[in-house]
């Protein structure tokens, strides 16, 4: 999940007749991102990593591998959904390096997915 500064006006208001104006920052000046995982048994968020920037396979993998799974049991089954960046090769490797399994959901299925309603 990522948030940014950057800011749109859809609507706005002035008397019949006259032009609605507002300053507004048509720029993007920083973005902040967030990456976790929740344990559906215990109800908890867990490995959370916030940082600037987008999230992309790189930092996806490095969160999977230095924060996610170091805090899973083996044979853990991890529910992703099909975002880009949740399939890598490097991805399957470190899933099986820490003996977790990767479990992904059918494409479209947002209401399958257990951290869509945290």
């Amino acid at each position: 999940m990522g948030c940014d500064n950057k800011l749109s006006i859809l609507r706005g208001w002035s008397l019949i007749g006259e032009p609605s104006y507002g300053e507004v920052l048509a720029y993007q000046t920083q973005r902040r991102s967030i990456v976790a995982g929740y344990n559906y048994a215990d109800k908890k968020i867990i490995a959370l990593l916030e940082y600037s920037g987008y999230t992309n396979t790189e930092i996806f993998n490095q969160w999977f591998e230095e924060h996610l799974c170091p805090s899973l049991k083996p044979k853990t089954t991890i529910v992703m959904d099909n975002a880009s960046f949740h399939k890598s090769s490097k991805l399957i490797e470190i899933a099986n390096k820490f003996d977790v399994q990767i479990l992904y959901l059918p494409p479209y299925s947002p209401d399958l997915n257990p951290i869509e309603k945290v």
